[in-house]
């Protein structure tokens, strides 16, 4: 395996373990906040993402059934994903992309994950906790991930245009920012 790939699985594994530790603390009563995301609850925005990891998983691995419980299943799900990608080579076949450089998958893949827990810690009104090191190597790739022209934030692609990053901001704010979101974003009061 490539030293570059080494660093995206690491990177990768390490910001779905950030968001594993979130997403398995979320209170019962939260599950119904919204999100960053327009129009998504703390639900909306974990059944997104068991969707995604569970299309990659599926790529390599027979499906699995979900339980009902979307945080339960985040950990296994997710799981699931990395194994596909560690194993999958120089590349991996994505539904509706076709064969694809796995490295760009786990790149767009580690960003989504940190941007994914900015979003449940601005639901949960709280502040994501993120090592300078994911946050330094996350943000050249949400940049290269959110340029112009790029097939994730142009028409039909998954993220909104990119908002300028603002200096002033941490990090993990203008990662959010990169993939559209407003990072001012809060919660609405209970």
């Amino acid at each position: 395996m490539g030293r570059d790939m080494t660093g995206l699985l690491r990177l990768d594994a390490t910001a779905v373990a950030l968001i594993g530790h979130d997403v398995a603390l979320i209170p019962d009563a939260a599950m119904a906040d919204p999100t960053p995301c327009d129009g998504w609850t703390v639900t909306d925005l974990l059944h997104h993402m068991n969707e995604r990891h569970e299309a990659i998983a599926r790529t390599a691995l027979p499906p699995l059934e979900p339980s009902g419980d979307p945080r339960g299943d985040f950990a296994l799900v997710a799981a699931r994903c990395l194994a596909v990608l560690e194993r999958a080579g120089e590349t991996v076949t994505m539904p509706r992309l076709g064969p694809v450089s796995t490295e760009w998958v786990l790149g767009i893949h580690a960003v989504d994950m940190l941007v994914h827990r900015w979003d449940l810690a601005r639901a949960l009104r709280t502040t994501p906790a993120v090592p300078s090191w994911i946050a330094e190597a996350a943000l050249p790739l949400a940049r290269a991930n959110t340029a112009p022209g790029g097939p994730l934030n142009g028409p039909g692609g998954p993220y909104r245009p990119p908002r300028a990053e603002e200096r002033s901001l941490p990090p993990i704010d203008n990662l959010a920012a990169l993939l559209g979101r407003n990072p001012h974003w809060t919660a609405p009061p209970r």
